[in-house]
């Protein structure tokens, strides 16, 4: 597991070297805005209700406006999910490997479960 959440840290160091956003940024676009909006447009195209998406959409548009300083609100909220995978601990993970759980890997798996409901049936021959 280690393995892996240095490869996702790496990759999210570099993507704050290209954008000029701090790590803890990068962290907050890609788990609190990104992955989540790749949840709702497949939910939005399973239930055939574009709403659902472009709801979501709206909201992180018109909270990004309201939000005074980005840099600080993504440092303060990277401490609270820093706090909140700590709590595992309570059931043996460390961080990392609560981390790795819970931001790689449950990600992965809702999106494989959304994409298995988003296929089209094929017609019976």
């Amino acid at each position: 597991m280690t393995e892996i959440f240095k490869i996702i840290y790496q990759f999210l160091k570099w993507i704050s070297a290209l954008t000029g956003l701090t790590y803890r940024e990068v962290n907050i676009v890609v788990y609190f805005i990104l992955i989540p909006s790749l949840f709702f447009y497949l939910i939005s195209r399973i239930i055939k209700q574009k709403w659902v998406i472009l709801g979501y959409l709206i909201f992180v548009g018109i909270s990004l406006l309201i939000i005074p300083d980005f840099e600080q609100f993504s440092s303060a909220f990277f401490d609270l999910s820093v706090d909140f995978l700590n709590c595992f601990e309570v059931i043996g993970l460390d961080y990392i490997q609560a981390s790795v759980l819970i931001c790689v890997l449950l990600p992965i798996l809702i999106i494989f479960f959304l994409l298995k409901l988003n296929r089209k049936k094929k017609p019976k021959s």
